[in-house]
């Protein structure tokens, strides 16, 4: 199960407990004494995490990209938020029956859950028009690439523009009081993916237990 936690709601935490393992491999688990259930947990959440990695790994950028986004074409300045996808996992939250992987890569929650964002700070939010202006706040776009300004003052308008060296305007913000935006498609690996990983390590984890003679 993937939810949201935390204050700020930036936090992605997956849960694995016993609801949904093999049920030999749940028996075995609940067999074990508890320090030796714990580490057996800790280890088969770990493998379950390499699993999950070398998904967003595997499918790099490209799997976040959406080219019908008006950001999407050239001028686009990659920005790298996808590594913090496939590297930024670990396990927390260990207790005797469930675990948890969990990512604090800002974004990734609501990719994965979606739902309603909302200015925090300020009035409105600001949402890039541009490719050139993917990555960038206004303040950071008027720094290093041009001034913006917004028609607003003279159309009603909430767009933010810049001047453009040839003459005339070209929209880079759009000012909102609020974006809704539905689950990423692929934003979770398969449940099947990791929890094969997490099974056959418990199962290896059993074995070696018995080869040392105990539980």
């Amino acid at each position: 199960m993937a939810k949201k936690r935390s204050s700020k709601g930036q936090l992605l935490a997956v849960e694995i407990d016993g609801r949904g393992l093999d049920p030999l491999v749940h028996d075995l688990l609940n067999s074990m004494t508890p320090p030796k259930r714990r580490a057996a947990l800790r280890s088969a959440a770990l493998a379950a995490v390499d699993k999950v990695k070398k998904y967003y790994s595997d499918g790099n950028r490209d799997m976040w990209i959406n080219k019908s986004a008006p950001t999407h074409g050239p001028g686009r300045r990659p920005t790298g938020w996808w590594r913090g996808t496939a590297n930024g996992w670990s396990i927390a939250n260990l207790k005797g029956t469930s675990v948890e992987m969990v990512n604090k890569t800002i974004g990734l929650a609501h990719k994965v859950t979606g739902g309603t964002i909302k200015p925090v700070r300020k009035k409105a939010l600001t949402i890039p028009v541009s490719p050139d202006a993917h990555g960038h706040t206004v303040k950071s776009y008027s720094n290093t690439i041009a001034p913006v300004f917004r028609l607003g003052p003279w159309t009603g308008d909430n767009t933010l523009v810049r001047n453009m060296p040839g003459g005339g305007i070209k929209p880079v913000f759009k000012l909102s009081r609020g974006v809704t935006q539905k689950p990423w498609k692929g934003a979770l690996p398969p449940v099947k993916d990791y929890m094969k990983a997490f099974e056959l390590t418990i199962l290896d984890t059993v074995e070696r237990n018995i080869v040392k003679g105990g539980k």
